[in-house]
């Protein structure tokens, strides 16, 4: 049986793991607002499009989807 867990990985390095897509995505995004990463309203709206289409944030960091085996 293969199984999904998800991978938020930051640009510097730093990785947090879940076992929920959306709580791993929700988490990504709150750290980025918390983080102020973005300069305007237009660049957060680019980011968070780009989150939830290709699963990162240029410069700030992604989720990564691991497989694994019961």
């Amino acid at each position: 049986m293969q199984n999904e867990f998800y991978m938020v990985e930051f640009d510097w390095g730093e990785q947090h793991y879940f076992k929920d897509k959306d709580k791993a995505f929700a988490f990504l995004w709150q750290s980025y607002l918390n983080d102020s990463a973005y300069n305007n309203d237009e660049e957060m709206e680019a980011d968070r499009n780009s989150l939830n289409e290709n699963y990162y944030i240029d410069g700030y960091g992604s989720v990564n989807v691991r497989g694994f085996e019961d």
